[in-house]
């Protein structure tokens, strides 16, 4: 039998009024992390590079350890690197992300119960 309610939502976290973390932004810090390059992270989520390197840096300006560093090009060439910080708070959110789906779960199953 369908269910006349459910419950939607994603998980955001701000800092401050300001979005520090969601899904897009971990999948491009986990891009950026397999390709060493957020030209080719951007590109492959369809962002353009401007608006991946706005969140890279408000990313970087909201958390209290740099989540990205960039190396200059040289003979080996330029790159992207996520951190050690980077990488626990990619493991954290998709962390909460599960939790917050069980709760979505949990409370669907509460509306099934309601008589609206």
């Amino acid at each position: 039998m369908t269910r006349p309610f459910n419950v939607t939502g994603s998980l955001e976290i701000y800092k401050g009024g300001e979005c520090f973390l969601d899904t897009k932004r971990i999948a491009l810090l986990k891009l950026i992390k397999d390709k060493g390059s957020i030209n080719s992270a951007s590109k492959e989520l369809k962002m353009s590079y401007q608006q991946a390197w706005h969140y890279i840096k408000s990313m970087n300006e909201l958390s209290p350890l740099p989540v990205i560093v960039k190396q200059r090009g040289g003979s080996n060439g330029g790159g992207t690197m996520v951190t050690r910080y980077g990488e626990r708070i990619i493991r954290e959110f998709e962390a909460l992300v599960e939790k917050h789906d069980a709760f979505k779960d949990q409370v669907d199953e509460s509306l099934w119960l309601c008589k609206f």
